[in-house]
């Protein structure tokens, strides 16, 4: 039980350092600091695009742009994190 808790863990660690860089790589390419057009900017973006989005739009349904920003990513993040501690609160056994 130990190593399945351990694994969902860092599968949620994982899927959080994900959102982070797609949270940095979309506000670098509205600001213009990176070219979208980029194959390589592109296809990393596509990538984050199809893991992040689904969940985001989950969330966006319920939670509304607040003065034209998404606070979405924030809220999923605030939520894994919660789930995070949880697990290492049962895998410490407090």
């Amino acid at each position: 039980m130990n190593a399945f808790l351990i694994l969902i863990d860092q599968i949620i660690a994982i899927y959080l350092y994900t959102l982070i860089a797609y949270v940095i790589l979309t506000l670098l390419i509205q600001f213009e600091l990176v070219n979208r057009y980029n194959k390589i900017v592109d296809t990393i973006l596509r990538t984050l695009i199809g893991i992040h989005e689904p969940l985001l739009i989950q969330i966006r349904k319920v939670v509304p742009f607040i003065g034209g920003m998404d606070f979405s990513p924030v809220i999923v993040i605030l939520l894994l994190s919660f789930f995070r501690n949880l697990i290492t609160i049962d895998f410490a056994g407090i």
